[in-house]
Protein backbone atom coordinates (compact mmCIF):
# COMPACT_ATOMS: atom_id res chain seq x y z
CA UNK A 1 0.00 0.00 0.00
CA UNK A 2 1.60 3.42 -0.77
CA UNK A 3 -0.04 6.06 1.54
CA UNK A 4 0.48 10.06 0.28
CA UNK A 5 2.32 11.95 2.89
CA UNK A 6 0.37 15.05 2.33
CA UNK A 7 -2.51 12.83 3.99
CA UNK A 8 -0.44 11.58 6.29
CA UNK A 9 0.90 15.11 7.79
CA UNK A 10 -2.73 16.03 7.63
CA UNK A 11 -4.22 13.10 9.74
CA UNK A 12 -1.14 13.55 12.35
CA UNK A 13 -1.84 17.08 12.95
CA UNK A 14 -5.75 16.90 13.31
CA UNK A 15 -4.29 14.76 15.91
CA UNK A 16 -2.73 16.71 17.86
CA UNK A 17 -5.03 19.57 17.92
CA UNK A 18 -7.79 17.86 17.79
CA UNK A 19 -9.47 19.98 15.71
CA UNK A 20 -9.76 20.33 11.40
CA UNK A 21 -10.07 23.92 11.97
CA UNK A 22 -6.60 24.70 14.22
CA UNK A 23 -4.96 21.55 11.92
CA UNK A 24 -5.50 23.64 8.84
CA UNK A 25 -4.43 26.76 10.23
CA UNK A 26 -0.59 24.77 11.40
CA UNK A 27 -0.42 23.68 7.86
CA UNK A 28 -1.54 26.83 6.15
CA UNK A 29 -4.17 24.91 4.55
CA UNK A 30 -8.36 25.56 3.70
CA UNK A 31 -10.52 24.81 6.37
CA UNK A 32 -12.01 21.85 4.38
CA UNK A 33 -8.07 20.72 3.29
CA UNK A 34 -7.11 18.72 6.48
CA UNK A 35 -11.02 16.87 6.82
CA UNK A 36 -10.77 15.52 2.88
CA UNK A 37 -7.48 14.43 3.26
CA UNK A 38 -7.99 12.44 6.36
CA UNK A 39 -10.69 11.20 4.73
CA UNK A 40 -9.08 9.87 1.63
CA UNK A 41 -6.47 8.49 3.83
CA UNK A 42 -9.11 6.51 5.99
CA UNK A 43 -10.58 5.06 2.11
CA UNK A 44 -6.96 4.37 1.80
CA UNK A 45 -6.81 1.99 5.16
CA UNK A 46 -9.95 1.20 5.26
CA UNK A 47 -10.42 2.31 8.86
CA UNK A 48 -12.02 5.35 10.75
CA UNK A 49 -9.31 7.27 12.31
CA UNK A 50 -11.31 9.86 13.89
CA UNK A 51 -14.50 10.26 16.12
CA UNK A 52 -16.48 13.43 14.20
CA UNK A 53 -18.60 15.89 16.06
CA UNK A 54 -18.18 19.10 13.87
CA UNK A 55 -15.05 20.37 13.76
CA UNK A 56 -14.30 18.46 16.73
CA UNK A 57 -12.82 15.41 16.31
CA UNK A 58 -11.41 12.63 18.35
CA UNK A 59 -8.51 9.83 17.96
CA UNK A 60 -10.73 6.40 17.53
CA UNK A 61 -8.35 2.69 18.30
CA UNK A 62 -7.53 2.74 15.03
CA UNK A 63 -6.59 6.35 14.71
CA UNK A 64 -4.46 5.95 17.82
CA UNK A 65 -2.63 2.49 16.80
CA UNK A 66 -1.67 4.61 13.79
CA UNK A 67 -0.18 7.96 14.96
CA UNK A 68 3.21 7.07 16.22
CA UNK A 69 3.81 5.23 13.22
CA UNK A 70 2.75 8.07 11.16
CA UNK A 71 4.77 10.53 12.72
CA UNK A 72 7.61 7.87 12.14
CA UNK A 73 6.78 8.03 8.76
CA UNK A 74 7.10 11.71 7.96
CA UNK A 75 10.54 12.13 10.33
CA UNK A 76 12.11 9.40 8.18
CA UNK A 77 10.80 11.57 4.97
CA UNK A 78 12.12 14.49 5.92
CA UNK A 79 15.66 12.66 6.83
CA UNK A 80 15.57 11.08 3.47
CA UNK A 81 15.45 14.53 1.54
CA UNK A 82 17.84 16.19 3.79
CA UNK A 83 20.14 12.91 2.54
CA UNK A 84 19.21 13.60 -1.12
CA UNK A 85 20.51 17.25 -0.83
CA UNK A 86 24.23 18.23 -1.66
CA UNK A 87 23.69 21.33 0.73
CA UNK A 88 23.65 22.01 4.46
CA UNK A 89 19.63 23.10 5.17
CA UNK A 90 19.39 26.01 8.12
CA UNK A 91 18.41 24.75 11.32
CA UNK A 92 15.12 25.57 11.87
CA UNK A 93 14.92 27.26 15.53
CA UNK A 94 11.97 29.12 17.16
CA UNK A 95 13.12 32.20 19.68
CA UNK A 96 9.71 32.27 21.05
CA UNK A 97 9.26 36.05 20.58
CA UNK A 98 11.26 38.97 18.99
CA UNK A 99 12.17 41.14 22.47
CA UNK A 100 14.10 38.14 24.55
CA UNK A 101 17.34 36.81 25.12
CA UNK A 102 17.04 33.85 22.58
CA UNK A 103 16.66 35.93 19.78
CA UNK A 104 19.69 38.11 20.59
CA UNK A 105 21.70 35.47 22.01
CA UNK A 106 21.14 33.63 18.24
CA UNK A 107 22.14 36.34 16.93
CA UNK A 108 25.28 37.14 18.52
CA UNK A 109 26.46 33.42 17.21
CA UNK A 110 25.44 34.27 14.02
CA UNK A 111 27.47 37.25 13.66
CA UNK A 112 30.51 35.37 15.20
CA UNK A 113 29.89 32.34 12.95
CA UNK A 114 28.38 33.26 9.37
CA UNK A 115 28.17 29.55 8.51
CA UNK A 116 26.00 28.61 11.50
CA UNK A 117 22.94 28.77 9.12
CA UNK A 118 19.62 29.41 10.97
CA UNK A 119 15.94 29.65 9.94
CA UNK A 120 13.91 31.31 12.47
CA UNK A 121 10.13 31.47 13.64
CA UNK A 122 8.69 32.76 16.39
CA UNK A 123 5.59 30.72 17.88
CA UNK A 124 5.07 33.16 20.98
CA UNK A 125 4.81 29.62 23.51
CA UNK A 126 6.80 26.49 23.93
CA UNK A 127 3.70 24.48 23.60
CA UNK A 128 3.64 24.53 20.05
CA UNK A 129 7.39 24.69 19.46
CA UNK A 130 7.55 21.34 21.21
CA UNK A 131 5.45 19.41 19.36
CA UNK A 132 7.27 21.02 16.03
CA UNK A 133 10.18 19.33 17.45
CA UNK A 134 8.72 16.17 18.32
CA UNK A 135 7.30 15.70 15.13
CA UNK A 136 10.82 17.01 13.03
CA UNK A 137 9.31 20.00 11.79
CA UNK A 138 11.56 22.31 14.09
CA UNK A 139 14.90 21.19 15.04
CA UNK A 140 15.07 23.63 18.25
CA UNK A 141 12.93 25.41 20.16
CA UNK A 142 13.68 28.07 23.36
CA UNK A 143 11.21 28.45 26.25
CA UNK A 144 10.47 27.62 30.39
CA UNK A 145 9.91 23.71 30.16
CA UNK A 146 7.52 23.87 33.72
CA UNK A 147 3.65 24.99 33.73
CA UNK A 148 3.19 23.88 29.90
CA UNK A 149 -0.22 21.64 29.40
CA UNK A 150 1.05 18.63 27.89
CA UNK A 151 2.99 16.04 28.59
CA UNK A 152 6.97 16.11 28.13
CA UNK A 153 7.21 14.42 24.77
CA UNK A 154 9.54 10.80 24.56
CA UNK A 155 13.04 11.19 23.07
CA UNK A 156 13.01 15.39 23.17
CA UNK A 157 16.24 16.55 25.09
CA UNK A 158 16.36 20.29 26.99
CA UNK A 159 19.00 22.35 29.25
CA UNK A 160 19.00 25.52 30.69
CA UNK A 161 20.58 27.70 28.75
CA UNK A 162 20.15 31.63 30.66
CA UNK A 163 18.07 33.55 32.65
CA UNK A 164 16.65 36.73 31.62
CA UNK A 165 15.86 38.86 35.09
CA UNK A 166 12.21 40.31 34.90
CA UNK A 167 12.05 43.77 35.31
CA UNK A 168 8.49 46.05 35.74
CA UNK A 169 7.28 49.21 33.51
CA UNK A 170 5.13 52.03 34.51
CA UNK A 171 4.46 55.40 32.75
CA UNK A 172 6.50 58.49 33.73
CA UNK A 173 3.89 60.01 35.68
CA UNK A 174 3.12 57.11 37.68
CA UNK A 175 3.97 56.95 41.93
CA UNK A 176 6.16 54.59 41.43
CA UNK A 177 8.33 55.66 38.43
CA UNK A 178 10.88 57.18 40.99
CA UNK A 179 11.79 54.07 42.98
CA UNK A 180 14.78 52.44 43.23
CA UNK A 181 13.36 49.54 43.06
CA UNK A 182 9.97 47.90 44.27
CA UNK A 183 8.89 44.48 45.96
CA UNK A 184 5.60 43.49 47.62
CA UNK A 185 5.12 46.74 49.87
CA UNK A 186 5.41 48.89 47.19
CA UNK A 187 3.21 46.47 45.06
CA UNK A 188 -0.01 46.26 47.09
CA UNK A 189 -1.83 49.17 46.64
CA UNK A 190 -1.20 48.61 42.25
CA UNK A 191 -0.54 44.84 41.96
CA UNK A 192 0.95 43.67 38.81
CA UNK A 193 -0.77 43.73 35.33
CA UNK A 194 -0.35 41.53 32.44
CA UNK A 195 -1.46 41.50 28.06
CA UNK A 196 -2.95 37.57 28.86
CA UNK A 197 -4.92 35.80 31.00
CA UNK A 198 -4.12 31.64 30.37
CA UNK A 199 -1.68 31.72 27.27
CA UNK A 200 0.72 30.67 27.06
CA UNK A 201 0.42 28.75 29.88
CA UNK A 202 4.63 28.83 30.92
CA UNK A 203 4.64 32.28 31.25
CA UNK A 204 1.49 33.09 32.80
CA UNK A 205 2.22 30.04 35.34
CA UNK A 206 5.93 31.75 35.95
CA UNK A 207 4.03 35.46 36.72
CA UNK A 208 1.26 33.91 38.30
CA UNK A 209 3.19 32.32 41.25
CA UNK A 210 5.55 35.29 41.56
CA UNK A 211 2.47 37.32 42.02
CA UNK A 212 1.43 34.61 44.69
CA UNK A 213 5.28 34.72 46.32
CA UNK A 214 4.66 38.77 47.22
CA UNK A 215 1.32 38.15 47.65
CA UNK A 216 -0.02 40.98 45.31
CA UNK A 217 -2.70 40.74 43.11
CA UNK A 218 -2.29 39.83 39.58
CA UNK A 219 -4.72 40.30 36.86
CA UNK A 220 -4.50 40.20 33.05
CA UNK A 221 -6.51 40.66 29.54
CA UNK A 222 -7.35 38.29 26.84
CA UNK A 223 -5.29 39.84 23.81
CA UNK A 224 -1.58 39.45 23.61
CA UNK A 225 -0.94 41.58 20.44
CA UNK A 226 2.86 42.05 21.44
CA UNK A 227 5.17 44.52 23.01
CA UNK A 228 3.68 47.78 21.19
CA UNK A 229 0.15 46.57 21.86
CA UNK A 230 1.38 46.45 25.87
CA UNK A 231 2.55 49.46 25.85
CA UNK A 232 -0.60 51.43 24.67
CA UNK A 233 -1.90 49.73 26.93
CA UNK A 234 -0.19 51.15 29.92
CA UNK A 235 -0.43 54.63 28.30
CA UNK A 236 -4.57 53.82 27.88
CA UNK A 237 -4.30 52.62 31.93
CA UNK A 238 -1.67 54.55 33.17
CA UNK A 239 -2.24 53.51 36.88
CA UNK A 240 -1.06 49.84 35.58
CA UNK A 241 2.31 48.14 36.42
CA UNK A 242 3.28 45.38 33.94
CA UNK A 243 6.00 43.02 34.17
CA UNK A 244 8.58 43.28 31.19
CA UNK A 245 12.16 42.35 30.07
CA UNK A 246 14.96 43.88 32.58
CA UNK A 247 16.98 44.45 29.11
CA UNK A 248 14.34 45.62 26.67
CA UNK A 249 14.62 48.64 24.65
CA UNK A 250 11.59 51.43 25.88
CA UNK A 251 10.38 54.42 24.68
CA UNK A 252 11.10 57.33 26.84
CA UNK A 253 7.76 57.53 28.20
CA UNK A 254 7.91 54.23 29.85
CA UNK A 255 10.07 54.10 33.35
CA UNK A 256 11.70 50.38 33.86
CA UNK A 257 11.99 49.99 37.64
CA UNK A 258 13.77 46.46 39.06
CA UNK A 259 12.00 44.30 40.89
CA UNK A 260 13.20 42.19 44.57
CA UNK A 261 13.18 39.62 44.91
CA UNK A 262 14.51 39.53 40.80
CA UNK A 263 12.30 36.83 39.46
CA UNK A 264 14.06 35.48 36.15
CA UNK A 265 12.37 33.91 32.77
CA UNK A 266 14.51 30.47 32.47
CA UNK A 267 15.01 29.44 28.96
CA UNK A 268 16.18 26.43 27.65
CA UNK A 269 17.29 24.82 24.78
CA UNK A 270 14.74 22.12 23.26
CA UNK A 271 16.02 19.21 20.74
CA UNK A 272 15.35 15.99 19.96
CA UNK A 273 17.62 13.08 20.21
CA UNK A 274 17.99 11.46 17.28
CA UNK A 275 18.11 14.73 15.30
CA UNK A 276 20.56 13.90 12.28
CA UNK A 277 21.21 17.73 11.47
CA UNK A 278 24.71 18.00 11.21
CA UNK A 279 24.57 21.79 12.98
CA UNK A 280 22.51 20.63 15.64
CA UNK A 281 25.54 19.40 17.60
CA UNK A 282 27.47 22.05 16.87
CA UNK A 283 25.01 24.96 17.79
CA UNK A 284 24.55 22.93 21.00
CA UNK A 285 28.12 23.35 21.95
CA UNK A 286 28.08 27.17 20.85
CA UNK A 287 25.52 28.08 23.79
CA UNK A 288 26.42 29.48 27.13
CA UNK A 289 27.12 26.01 29.32
CA UNK A 290 26.03 25.73 33.07
CA UNK A 291 29.48 28.14 34.34
CA UNK A 292 27.31 31.13 32.33
CA UNK A 293 23.95 31.29 34.46
CA UNK A 294 23.90 33.59 37.92
CA UNK A 295 21.45 33.13 40.19
CA UNK A 296 21.84 34.15 44.11
CA UNK A 297 18.80 32.48 46.33
CA UNK A 298 19.42 35.87 48.59
CA UNK A 299 18.07 38.38 45.77
CA UNK A 300 16.78 36.38 43.37
CA UNK A 301 13.59 34.36 42.37
CA UNK A 302 12.54 31.02 40.26
CA UNK A 303 9.72 28.55 41.31
CA UNK A 304 11.09 25.46 42.81
CA UNK A 305 10.37 23.75 39.42
CA UNK A 306 12.62 26.04 37.50
CA UNK A 307 15.24 25.87 40.54
CA UNK A 308 15.83 22.53 40.02
CA UNK A 309 16.80 22.58 36.42
CA UNK A 310 19.92 25.12 37.88
CA UNK A 311 22.96 23.88 37.67
CA UNK A 312 24.67 22.37 41.15
CA UNK A 313 26.47 25.56 42.15
CA UNK A 314 25.18 28.55 40.10
CA UNK A 315 27.22 31.52 40.46
CA UNK A 316 26.07 34.17 42.55
CA UNK A 317 25.80 37.58 40.97
CA UNK A 318 27.60 40.07 42.48
CA UNK A 319 24.82 43.07 42.49
CA UNK A 320 22.64 43.78 39.78
CA UNK A 321 22.95 41.98 36.46
CA UNK A 322 24.93 44.35 34.02
CA UNK A 323 22.56 45.91 31.61
CA UNK A 324 22.13 44.58 28.11
CA UNK A 325 20.16 44.96 25.08
CA UNK A 326 17.26 42.40 25.22
CA UNK A 327 16.56 42.63 21.58
CA UNK A 328 19.65 43.93 19.38
CA UNK A 329 19.02 44.64 16.24
CA UNK A 330 20.03 40.83 14.85
CA UNK A 331 21.36 39.47 11.44
CA UNK A 332 18.96 36.93 11.16
CA UNK A 333 15.48 37.46 9.80
CA UNK A 334 12.87 35.43 11.84
CA UNK A 335 10.47 33.98 9.49
CA UNK A 336 6.67 35.05 10.70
Amino acid sequence: MDLDLAQVRAFVRAAEELHFGRAAAGLYLTQQAPSKRVGRLEQALGERLFERGGQRVELTEAGGRFLPYARELLLLAARAAQAARPTVLPLKVDVWGPVHRPLSLLGELVSAYPDLLLELSMRRGLGSALEAVARGDLDVAWGRVHDLDMPWPAGVHRRLVCLEPIAVGVLAGHPLAGAGSVGAAELAEYGLWIPFEDRPPELTGLLRAYAAALGVPLTGTASNLGVEHTLAELRRRPERVTPLGAWWQLPADVVRIPLHPTPYLPWSVVWRADNPHPLLPRLLKLLPGPGAIRFDPAHDWLPDADRADLPAAPTARAGRPPRQPGSPRSPLAPRR
